[in-house]
């Protein structure tokens, strides 16, 4: 289109000053590309993908240290085990003692003698067990095993625990009681149909009695006021608490790994009250002593299968972040090659608008001319 001779309106120049703007806003977008390492500087460069980069690297910085939580926890369940091994030869001694002490071949002052021994073993377990912390956290002190939130209760029952070792599960859900029989009791979870029968015996005037239903991880302590011919009213709603890992990286049950670790002081154990002083005494405390070692034997058991399974969250967390920081790096990165290339063009762009720029305006020029014949 012919524009004729015109001073005031330059349209040759004008477009050439928008090329030129365009090519220079490239060669800049290009050069701190360049020099940053990354195509997308700010959201205006590639908003979704701006969008996407910034939820998976608060993924990958949420799987790193859930990778870390689970080197540590490694670590943790280590001291709570070693301690635990510890208890364990002592229980060993402790039953040794008992052994010896449950023959009628040892006098009255032997048995004393071996009791004392006897006395400050037990004071070391239950020392050892309050001691062990990571982090100033207690272990093995019962304050990281499941515990038992029980409601409605019903008169005769002191305490609702969970028994056996720290990872024993314990199903939530109402609990009940049925006598099937005399000298027996059976304890029903409604929720799942799961019940279990011990034998069982009234506590006298004045007494508790601790009764475990192993099956069901429970531990219940009655005392005299409870009445095995009137159950209607007794019942108990369990849920059941533990220490928790993070192992992901989100808030969901998948993220996270539940854990218990057992009671391992002397009251934990149920040998608080044990002594070798009399025949029949140390005849009883081999029993214990026994249970004792089996809910050590199988915690410790527990915690190396916590810890195998740690060391595999940490290596899926490692994978899942190797991924992760590879898609990253696929939509933020900048390609050097592809953008040199492009940085060339750029350059040679405004360049040459730059030159263009000379030349448009040198067409008004030319009505000076027009009016100098």
């Amino acid at each position: 289109m012919a524009t004729g001779f015109r001073v005031s309106t330059n349209a040759s120049a004008m477009k050439t000053y928008r090329a030129f703007s365009a090519a220079q806003s490239k060669l800049e977008q290009s050069i701190e590309r360049l020099s940053s390492g990354l195509r997308i500087n700010k959201s205006s460069d590639d908003t979704e993908g701006a969008a996407t980069v910034t939820r998976l690297s608060n993924r990958v910085r949420g799987l790193q240290h859930a990778r870390k939580n689970s080197k540590q926890s490694v670590d943790m369940l280590q001291t709570a085990e070693s301690a635990l091994n510890d208890i364990h030869g002592i229980l060993a001694r402790m039953r040794e003692l008992s052994v010896q002490a449950a023959s009628d071949n040892v006098n009255t002052n032997d048995r004393y003698t071996l009791n004392m021994e006897y006395q400050q073993l037990k004071a070391e377990v239950n020392r050892i067990a309050q001691a062990t912390e990571y982090n100033e956290i207690k272990l093995i002190n019962g304050s990281q095993k499941a515990v038992i939130n029980a409601t409605k209760a019903g008169v005769g029952i002191d305490s609702i625990v969970s028994a056996g070792h720290g990872g024993q599960e314990v199903v939530s859900g109402t609990y009940t009681f049925e006598s099937s029989q005399p000298g027996s009791l059976k304890l029903i979870n409604q929720n799942t149909g799961e019940a279990e029968i011990i034998d069982f015996t009234q506590p006298g005037a004045g007494e508790v009695k601790t009764h475990q239903f192993s099956n069901l991880g429970i531990s219940i302590t009655f005392n005299e006021n409870f009445n095995p011919a009137n159950l209607t009213d007794l019942s108990f709603d369990a849920t059941t608490t533990g220490g928790v890992i993070q192992i992901g990286a989100d808030d969901s049950d998948d993220s996270k790994l539940s854990y218990s670790i057992a009671d391992a002081t002397i009251k934990g154990l149920l040998i608080d009250r044990t002594a070798i002083d009399t025949l029949a005494d140390a005849q009883s405390t081999i029993n214990a002593l026994d249970n004792a070692i089996d809910v050590i034997n199988d915690d410790r058991s527990y915690i190396g299968s916590i810890q195998n399974r740690l060391e595999f969250s940490a290596i899926n967390a490692a994978s899942s972040v190797e991924n992760l920081q590879a898609a990253i790096s696929t939509i933020r990165d900048v390609d050097y090659a592809l953008e040199a290339m492009e940085l060339a063009k750029y350059q040679i762009l405004v360049q040459s608008g730059s030159a263009m720029m000379v030349q448009a305006n040198q067409l008004s020029q030319t009505v000076l001319s027009l009016m100098q014949q």
